[in-house]
């Protein structure tokens, strides 16, 4: 069997959920068996990005004048960090 959870909110580690499922069955006594299903979220396995610093003050800047910064960042988790595409804002 297989759970959708469709338009459930998304659950931060740490949380639990609680969820029901309905199973039909050919048993004329129960043709409805509903399930408790309980759960904590847990994510151990995936990655995760820590910032040294996640702002930086550029203070006055001229126009026409270049300035740049680097974000250090490291990957404390235990997949594979992969950063696919950066927006600038």
């Amino acid at each position: 069997m297989t759970y959708n959870s469709g338009n459930d909110p998304v659950l931060k580690p740490g949380e639990e959920v609680l969820k029901s499922v309905e199973v039909w069955t050919n048993d004329p006594k129960r043709k409805m068996i509903i399930l408790a299903l309980q759960g904590r979220v847990e994510i151990s396995e995936s990655p995760k990005i820590e910032f040294r610093d996640t702002t930086y003050d550029f203070g006055s800047v001229n126009e026409g004048e270049i300035v740049s910064h680097d974000f250090v960042f490291r990957n404390n988790g235990k997949k594979m960090l992969s950063i696919e595409k950066i927006i600038p804002s």
